[in-house]
């Protein structure tokens, strides 16, 4: 499913084909029609021919020259469904994307994305880093490209964890096989790039880290006296597809940017209960002048579209809008301290970028 999401993905964003359909060849006999050059002498009907044919030769362009079809711009309530989610009290609408070249050849649209386009709006911006967590926006993509890129956090990250457990005395509570799985998914930290995955030769210092554990309890709790544990543990590189113990983060997760849009200028006591109304302080009041208020969107970002702000009647609809940006992703990423975030970020990019890799090669 992954591969031949990324053969997809390949073939939209690398697509140089010029948009071409009947609306073309509908324009141009229309045209003619309209003219009157179907009735004109033989020879006047020769140079149209041969100029219609320079004309098809040197591509469709031409076509945008014409009075009556588009430039290329949608009408603005087809632009806004196409880039943007709007949420409604009960549910939200337009949630589709459109990623076919033609969707709106019918009104002479080229929807193809092309890869310079794609490298000039596609961007990154960290908007917190700590030790264990990273925020970030991620526009300009689609959104099966974002998924994709959340997938490969979770599964195909490399990591290092406990595989093998040799015990040779255990005499506490705890039973072999679950203290061989809670030390399995104890977060190693050791830079598996300095590794090699194991195949099924014998352990190496290249690819296996060994632990050896042997304790005992000697005083305290009488019901623990006597205890003891003597192991030897065998860690070595996998990705979480495997095993959810080498999965390098706790969780990575995204959303779309929220769009918060006042339709209309909320004032006074309405302003009043607006701002009451969102329990995360997406709105403030600001003052006009003349002892009148208005109210204002100063948090955008913290909403959470629980679209508090638009129930109690069609007249909130009608004041305020609620969307989400279809290209516009908020990633949060938390490691489980076997990496730092932004080592798994580049991580996961370069193994993005070797399927993108693998998949051109075989193509070629």
């Amino acid at each position: 499913m992954g591969c031949s999401l990324i053969i997809w993905e390949l073939g939209f964003l690398c697509s140089d084909a010029k948009p071409f359909s009947l609306l073309s060849v509908s324009l141009s006999l229309s045209q003619s029609l309209s003219a009157g050059l179907l009735f004109n002498s033989e020879e006047e009907e020769e140079k149209e021919e041969e100029k219609a044919k320079k004309k098809m030769e040197s591509g469709v362009e031409w076509i945008k020259e014409l009075s009556d079809v588009p430039t290329g711009k949608l009408p603005p309530h087809l632009e806004l469904q196409r880039t943007r989610v709007e949420c409604k009290a009960d549910a939200p609408i337009h949630t589709d994307t459109f990623q076919y070249s033609g969707a709106y050849a019918s009104i002479g649209v080229d929807n193809s994305v092309r890869l310079d386009n794609f490298r000039d709006n596609f961007r990154v911006e960290v908007i917190r880093l700590t030790d264990e967590e990273m925020e970030f926006d991620m526009i300009g993509i689609d959104p099966a490209l974002a998924n994709a890129f959340r997938r490969i956090l979770i599964a195909e990250v490399p990591t290092m964890a406990i595989e093998k457990v040799l015990i040779a005395n255990n005499t506490s509570v705890v039973q072999d096989e679950v203290l061989s799985h809670r030390l399995g998914l104890i977060p190693i930290k050791a830079d598996p790039r300095l590794f090699e995955f194991t195949e099924n030769g014998a352990p190496t210092e290249k690819n296996t880290i060994v632990f050896k554990l042997h304790v005992r309890c000697e005083q305290g709790e009488p019901r623990l006296t006597g205890m003891e544990i003597e192991l030897e543990a065998h860690a070595v590189k996998g990705v979480g597809k495997t095993h959810a113990k080498w999965s390098p983060v706790g969780t990575a997760w995204y959303r779309m940017l929220p769009e918060v849009v006042l339709l209309e200028e909320i004032e006074d006591k309405a302003a009043e209960q607006l701002k009451a109304k969102c329990p995360v302080g997406v709105f403030d009041i600001e003052d006009i002048g003349n002892g009148k208020k208005r109210a204002a969107v100063v948090r955008p970002r913290a909403c959470t579209l629980c679209r508090e702000c638009i129930r109690g009647g069609k007249e909130w609809e009608d004041r305020v809008a609620l969307r989400r940006v279809k290209d516009h992703f908020i990633f949060t990423l938390e490691s489980t301290g076997a990496l730092p975030p932004e080592v798994l970020f580049t991580e996961a990019v370069k193994i993005l970028e070797d399927k993108c890799e693998r998949v051109i090669s075989e193509l070629s």
